[in-house]
């Protein structure tokens, strides 16, 4: 079930204005959050520690001091990495554009936009309500010029047909064959459009799910099996690589936060 939901971070510092409200969060380590929905659009830049967030068919790892755009009503996850995550929030309803739709910054452009955003917020007191204003602004010029990503409906539909088969997905020759298109140009096209390559989709979306189910209390052992790990002793290095914490590390800090 969906929820729309305030937050579930600690809270560092606040600005609130009449069209905004910037705060600056923490979020604790092992924090994994269930699908809910926001009603007013976000911009999130992520200063110290990891997050990932899985929406529709997309997981996305957060950079360090790169802004991320969240539409208002979009259904996501999170999951924070081993070290948690310190974070600035900036909540704006100037910010709905309905033809922008999340990562359609490029990795300049969001780099630039979320040290200005920081460096805005995190200024004198004097003047930072002008400051934020600006910076928000520029943030919302450059999601209103962006262009949403496109390619070719054969591309949509191996990402579709590799998302569906996570635990088993087909090889890229498979893959290849099944929408007639040549192996290394599928791995090209998918690369240009998503900035990923298939075989790290496939395991951004394997740890998303294996530590979603983790938190549900599963046993490692059968978690590694349903989510397509070799074994669980891959689960714990992928998991490891890829927030900074083995299996075991992110189930203990999840359960010290239980009431």
């Amino acid at each position: 079930m969906i929820k729309c939901v305030a937050g579930h971070g600690t809270l560092i510092d606040e600005l609130r204005l009449p069209e905004l409200r910037a705060t600056e969060v923490h979020h604790a380590p092992g924090l994994a959050i269930a699908s809910h929905a926001h009603d007013v659009p976000k911009l999130v830049v992520v200063l110290a520690g990891g997050a990932s967030e899985r929406h529709g068919l997309e997981v996305v790892d957060a950079a360090v001091f790169e802004v991320t755009a969240r539409p208002r009503f979009l259904a996501h996850e999170n999951q924070y990495h081993g070290r948690g995550a310190h974070s600035l929030i900036v909540e704006c309803d100037a910010l709905a554009d309905p033809r922008s739709p999340p990562g359609a910054l490029d990795r300049a452009t969001a780099r630039r936009l979320g040290a200005r955003l920081v460096a805005a917020f995190r200024g004198e007191r004097t003047g930072r309500a002008r400051r934020m204003r600006r910076a928000v602004d520029d943030v919302a010029q450059a999601l209103r010029a962006a262009r949403p990503p496109s390619g070719p409906a054969w591309l949509d539909a191996a990402r579709e047909q590799l998302f569906a088969q996570i635990a088993a997905p087909p090889t890229l020759a498979e893959l290849g064959d099944r929408v007639g298109v040549h192996p290394v140009h599928l791995a090209q096209a998918f690369r240009a459009r998503w900035q990923t390559t298939p075989q790290a989709y496939v395991r951004a979306h394997r740890v998303f799910r294996a530590v979603e189910q983790i938190a549900a209390g599963g046993a490692l052992a059968e978690v590694a099996a349903a989510t397509g790990f070799a074994d669980q002793s891959h689960m714990t290095r992928c998991i490891h690589r890829a927030r900074q914490a083995p299996p075991g590390a992110l189930r203990r800090a999840m359960r010290h936060r239980e009431p």
